[in-house]
């Protein structure tokens, strides 16, 4: 029955519902006959598209929905993903990502949430758990979409404890949005071998952290700079021995193999050297937008809960106080005391110079200028170095010559090592040569890079060519062999195999359908194949 021309009631929400599980749930209710006219239903004509994980005009949505589901920031905060992304967002971050959700166009949004430069895939497909949905069937009678199981790092059932299922649908492989709740036919398992007690254990580790995570977004913010100084400090813990931190990268590398295997955590570091990288991004200065899994693996295995973690922060968060008021408060009494003493015996800031005598300040001047480092100046005439320094800030032209001096001498030398690494290997190209002197390289690349740029035109290439044909039709033919091998093993599993089922079975059909000239015996044989 369609009710959309009598004004339908609007469905409340179920216990740890998603905002697009109550929109499907909407939609069905309604009996529409198209998945836009729920779209224009909620939100107007002008909204023409929806995405689950990140919906957008949330400012859009209509009265009625917004008396019984909530203002927009309400539904951010409460019913979507995004919490997660916020404890280690600065407050005005967060502020323009809830504008952008809010309006008609995400912008820059999943950059600025790590999505982009994170490796964890800017994806997320809806999931659901079996066990949960005939409970939800049993008491409400229909399944919907829980929010906990779609936060970006859930990967088992916060209450079963059983891997999560992947939908087929919505996603970028498959046919355009859709509201939808979950069905059994349509999830697939990202994995088909049994959990290990070891990796049951860290992923439901991760889920439990995560969805912690997502609820502490929408009032915890964590502080980049004090995060790096907790992940350091635990690591100092662990040793500070060359051995010691090579052990703890190796065991990092350990928990990091039995998350590995299951998305979204594919690309998290599995060797030695990889592991030492990921440890060293994670405890240096922050640097641009970094995805919250990366600091939930590591926090997961530093301090085993994220409630740990907290402490740390938080004890790291008072110590740092603690030593800034500490330091205002000499501040303040070097002040006080400085006030309390004559006016020719305070402190002005800055050291009082030393008397030298003209004929000493010219002999100084000179040995500088003939080419004495400043050093030897100290040694030879033993004078202070900020007493050089002062000279020559009172005599700023033999300043400047005397740095147009070093300039000269640096370059001279510079060029010589450049010019004799190359006499040495005449047939090796610029690559090679800055890779045997890189500080050379950077050195001149930075002060004398026109005659370094002439240098490098004049040395071989390095490149070996690349004359390797692309054989499109082995290609194509080896695509279509395992597309038949895929059809002959999977039969038994499917009732009848589609297309978009074959999307999931051979990851890189998609991308390669791309390539729009070539695949033509594949195409021919996907349009065999039913929808």
């Amino acid at each position: 029955m369609n009710l959309t021309s009598k004004q339908p009631p609007y469905l409340h929400w179920l216990q740890d519902e998603c905002f697009y599980s109550l929109c499907s749930r909407q939609h069905i209710f309604m009996g529409s006959q198209s998945q836009e006219e729920t779209l224009n239903f909620l939100f107007g004509d002008s909204a023409t598209a929806f995405a689950h994980d990140f919906p957008k005009n949330l400012n859009l949505l209509n009265e009625r929905a917004r008396s019984c589901w909530g203002s927009p920031d309400n539904i951010i905060c409460e019913h979507t993903i995004s919490p997660i992304f916020f404890p280690f967002q600065s407050p005005e971050n967060i502020q323009k990502l809830k504008l952008a959700l809010s309006g008609p166009q995400l912008g820059s949004l999943k950059y600025k949430l790590g999505l982009v430069t994170g490796r964890f895939g800017g994806a997320h497909p809806l999931k659901a758990c079996l066990k949960c949905m005939t409970a939800d069937t049993s008491a409400y009678g229909s399944t919907y979409w829980h929010l906990s199981h779609q936060i970006p790092g859930v990967t088992t059932c916060p209450i079963h404890g059983f891997l999560l299922l992947e939908s087929t649908e919505n996603r970028q492989w498959s046919r355009g949005y859709q509201w939808l709740l979950p069905d059994e036919n349509a999830l697939v398992s990202t994995s088909q071998t049994a959990l290990s007690p070891a990796t049951s254990t860290a992923l439901q580790t991760m889920s439990k952290s995560a969805i912690a995570l997502c609820k502490m977004g929408i009032t915890t913010r964590f502080d980049p700079n004090t995060v790096a100084l907790v992940y350091k400090e635990a690591f100092s813990k662990l040793g500070a021995s060359q051995q010691a931190r090579e052990a703890a990268a190796d065991c990092f590398a350990q928990r990091c193999s039995e998350l590995q295997p299951y998305p979204p955590f594919t690309a998290l570091p599995c060797s030695r050297r990889c592991a030492i990288g990921f440890i060293s991004q994670m405890t240096r200065k922050p640097r641009g937008y970094c995805h919250p899994l990366k600091h939930l693996t590591l926090i997961s295995w530093l301090f085993g809960r994220l409630e740990s973690f907290v402490d740390a922060y938080q004890q790291a968060a008072k110590d740092l106080h603690v030593l800034d008021d500490s330091h205002c408060q000499k501040l303040v009494l070097a002040q006080t005391v400085d006030e309390q003493l004559p006016q020719a015996e305070r402190q002005t800031g800055a050291p009082r110079p030393k008397k030298i005598r003209n004929e000493l300040k010219d002999k100084i001047l000179n040995a500088m200028l003939t080419g004495a480092s400043k050093k030897e100046v100290c040694s030879r005439f033993e004078v202070s170095i900020s007493t050089v320094n002062r000279l020559l800030r009172l005599n700023p032209l033999c300043c400047q010559q005397f740095i147009n001096n070093r300039y000269l001498e640096k370059c001279a030398e510079q060029r010589e090592v450049w010019c004799s690494t190359v006499n040495q290997m005449p047939n090796a190209s610029a690559n090679k040569i800055k890779k045997l002197v890189p500080k050379v390289y950077a050195w001149l690349y930075r002060n004398d890079r026109t005659w370094l740029m002439s240098q490098t035109s004049a040395l071989p290439s390095g490149r070996s060519g690349n004359h390797v044909a692309v054989d499109w039709d082995a290609r194509d033919e080896n695509l279509c062999v395992l597309i038949k091998q895929m059809l002959e093993t999977s039969a038994s599993g499917f009732k009848k195999i589609r297309k978009r089922d074959l999307y999931q079975l051979v990851p890189s059909l998609f991308c390669s359908l791309e390539q729009k000239s070539h695949y033509s015996k594949t195409r021919r044989l996907l349009s065999e194949i039913p929808h």
